[in-house]
């Protein structure tokens, strides 16, 4: 299974009968062999027509080191008890470093050199960065180190990185682009980003 992990996003690309593209977000619930049982939104039934048994479609699928590509082929239908899909295991990978973000606001601690710590709350986070609250200014590329604090986990995450300018958000928001973090802990973010979107999705 490789990468392929029980919890992970699946993206569904498919065409409509006006050859239009769709694409619909779904969760992996359970893993057997080479099939992925899909959890999904109701609003797919919709286009259950597109997506009976024995239709083959490419997934994407969002995992630790990026997104991967499956040529995949439909075996029960969203019509039927579970949404199931065969894929092939050569998979073609296409965005080694896409995450999926969230948002979460979580309290993170900005350590600076020769400056005061900040304390404050992210607005949204992924494996790659993050931005987060602040009413003030920054070096540009100024380098900090931070503890983040995900919900339900007892220890903060603890890197570095850089803060980036962006003229495009409001001015009290800021980036911080992680620069020199261990995997283990770039790890613990990609999964807690999957769990919150998951149960978000859930609770749609």
């Amino acid at each position: 299974m490789g990468e392929i992990r029980e919890g992970q996003k699946a993206k569904l690309s498919f065409k409509t009968a006006d050859n239009s593209e769709k694409e619909f977000d779904c969760f992996i619930k359970e893993i057997q062999k080479d099939r992925l049982y899909l959890d999904f939104s109701q609003e797919i039934l919709s286009y259950a027509q597109f997506l009976e048994e024995g239709t083959e479609l490419p997934v994407k699928i969002f995992t630790p080191t990026g997104i991967k590509l499956f040529d995949t082929i439909i075996l029960n239908s969203p019509l039927e008890s579970e949404f199931v899909i065969e894929y092939a295991e050569d998979s073609i990978q296409i965005q080694r470093r896409a995450y999926t973000r969230i948002d979460l606001e979580t309290k993170i601690i900005i350590q600076r050199e020769e400056k005061t710590n900040i304390v404050t709350k992210t607005i949204d986070i992924s494996g790659g960065g993050l931005r987060f609250f602040y009413e003030g200014d920054f070096d540009p590329g100024e380098q900090v180190k931070f503890l983040l604090y995900l919900p339900f986990e007892a220890h903060s995450v603890q890197s570095q990185g850089v803060i980036i300018k962006n003229e495009h958000i409001p001015k009290d928001q800021h980036i911080l682009f992680f620069t020199d973090i261990k995997e283990r802990e770039r790890d613990r973010i990609i999964k807690k980003c999957f769990e919150m979107e998951a149960r978000k999705y859930k609770n749609i």
